[in-house]
């Protein structure tokens, strides 16, 4: 290998290695929430102007999902939890997925939830403060919160009917319900 792609080579790997790590800081920065630690509170509006807040939910497992539109990944992700949504809704009453979108004109959030027939509540981030207070670098981000509104699980990347299921599971024996 000459000098010239062994540079290459290894500015190549440096760069990977420095963007797995800050994948891996991204979902969770330093002065975000942590797992085992209580959710932080917020209050943002749906599409229909209603007011939610974290604390509302309180006694009810929430997937708190951070996306945005312009995430390819995001649009299979939706069109998977749709479906996940409502049959782990219909096992596990008490549960609820928030999807907050990241600071994103209203109606292009609209045109997307009509596009993914979403059926869980969407609630508008704008400017970002929520997603700012959960330490949100990067998405899709998610959090898994339990009845008592503490942080279960934390995952940077997308998430599927298999990962919200097992989330479930392990809080129903947590819980022993």
């Amino acid at each position: 290998m000459h000098r010239a792609d062994k540079l290459t080579h290894g500015f190549g790997l440096l760069t990977m290695v420095a963007l797995f790590l800050l994948a891996l800081a991204s979902c969770n920065g330093e002065d975000g929430p942590r797992i085992g630690k209580q959710a932080i509170d917020f209050q943002l509006r749906d599409l229909k102007g209603e007011s939610h807040k974290l604390s509302d939910y309180r006694g009810r497992i929430v997937h708190l999902h951070f996306w945005a539109d312009w995430c390819p990944r995001c649009h299979e992700e939706f069109d998977d939890m749709g479906g996940a949504y409502q049959r782990l809704k219909q096992k596990y009453p008490d549960f609820e997925i928030l999807g907050v979108n990241v600071d994103q004109p209203q109606v292009h959030v609209e045109e997307f939830v009509k596009m993914h027939d979403t059926q869980f509540p969407i609630l508008l981030d704008a400017g970002s403060q929520v997603a700012r207070s959960y330490g949100i670098k990067g998405i899709p981000c998610n959090f898994l919160i339990d009845r008592d509104g503490k942080i279960r699980d934390i995952l940077m990347g997308w998430v599927d009917e298999e990962y919200l299921e097992k989330g479930l599971e392990s809080m129903e024996s947590i819980s022993g319900q």
